[in-house]
């Protein structure tokens, strides 16, 4: 199962990563949500009805969509902000 999951999470960076310039651009965070939520999302939580998940496997889910938004948001975890705050900031509904 857990190859499932890193594979996953490999596959949701790579889109990500296609769109990177969309997400460090000038263009409103609403929009960049959006295309987040559209793009990113479906491709890192594919399949997930089937898994037996974890709360290993969950969180580990959490952290790295955590990550992208605070990739989308220009910040690091360096900067000590909250996961509400970042959370509140991108408007990210999807939870995974």
């Amino acid at each position: 199962m857990i190859p499932k999951v890193n594979r996953r999470i490999q596959l949701g960076w790579a889109a990500f990563g296609k769109l990177r310039d969309i997400f460090s651009s000038k263009i409103p965070q609403c929009l960049k949500t959006k295309v987040f939520e559209q793009c990113v999302l479906p491709v890192m939580t594919y399949g997930t009805e089937t898994w037996p998940l974890t709360m290993g496997l969950i969180r580990r889910l959490r952290v790295t969509q955590r990550a992208m938004e605070r990739a989308m948001l220009g910040v690091s975890l360096r900067d000590q902000i909250r996961n509400e705050e970042i959370r509140r900031r991108t408007r990210v509904t999807g939870e995974s």
